[in-house]
């Protein structure tokens, strides 16, 4: 007789749910809505550590920055009596080398202004909705997943959302191999050490490789223990994504990831 979890789910076969969660990400990324999403966020500018650090000592509570010719093109416009929070801003020409290539060259650095959202008003921003899980199911799963996390010697703690960043469900720990899921629904929490340790077991060169195999691996292996989390991991997959060939790129790494974690997880719960 097999575990708890034994193989009653091996109809649920590991292609057949890295389609579903393919072509339900490749819905999202056909929707208007979408495109309008990414055509919005290609206008925020990625800003150095420096300046990062100046909007967070000018505006701490900033969450979408742009210049003020920026926010009319988005339409919306700078509230009259808002103060622009201080950025360092290059001062670049042009210049031709010996082969007669033109080139840009930072000459300088002058002070430009930015405004956050919040001093705007005007067409709302489209927002890609990633809601909380909600529900009892999962516990079971997450004492399977917390087992596997102690035979790859990751520890696991619960913690207040309010400890953790704004909107973090959780995080892990590499050098202290160590997750921090934060404390909401048992099924949020399921599936959040299920992310967590997809960062564990497969790790990739960017940010964005990683997030899409992490949630991936998440659904996969909540899917295969009969855990539905596509509300949450459609859309997140989906803005990080950003095209299908991303995802395309790491279905190898998301199905042989999570398979290791339902093996282990099936193995642990197998009669000795």
């Amino acid at each position: 007789m097999e575990g708890r979890f034994g193989r009653e789910m091996e109809s649920r076969q590991q292609p057949e749910i890295l389609k579903r969660l393919e072509d339900a990400v490749s819905t999202i990324q056909d929707s208007e809505g979408f495109r309008r999403w990414l055509d919005v966020n290609s206008r925020f500018h990625h800003y150095s550590l420096g300046n990062q650090l100046l909007i967070a000592f000018q505006r701490p509570d900033a969450t979408h920055v742009a210049g003020f010719h920026s926010w009319l093109k988005l339409g919306r416009h700078v509230l009259k009596g808002e103060k622009g929070i201080a950025i360092m801003v290059p001062h670049v020409r042009r210049i031709r080398n010996e082969e007669g290539d033109e080139k840009r060259q930072v000459t300088g650095f002058g002070t430009g202004y930015v405004f956050d959202v919040s001093q705007t008003e005007g067409e709302p921003l489209p927002e890609l909705d990633v809601p909380v899980l909600e529900g009892d199911e999962g516990r079971d799963l997450w004492d399977g997943l917390s087992r596997f996390a102690t035979s790859e010697n990751v520890s696991i703690s619960v913690a207040p959302p309010e400890e953790l960043p704004p909107d973090t469900m959780g995080y892990y720990s590499l050098s202290e191999k160590r997750i921090v899921v934060a404390d909401y629904s048992q099924r949020q929490k399921t599936k959040t050490l299920a992310h967590e340790l997809g960062h564990h077991v497969a790790r990739l060169d960017t940010r964005a490789e990683n997030e899409c195999v992490a949630e991936g691996i998440a659904y996969s292996v909540c899917a295969h223990f009969g855990i539905d989390t596509g509300e949450r991991s459609f859309p997140y997959v989906a803005g990080w994504a950003k095209d299908r060939a991303m995802l395309q790129s790491v279905l190898s790494t998301i199905h042989q990831a999570s398979s290791a974690i339902i093996d282990g997880i099936t193995a642990d719960q197998s009669p000795r």
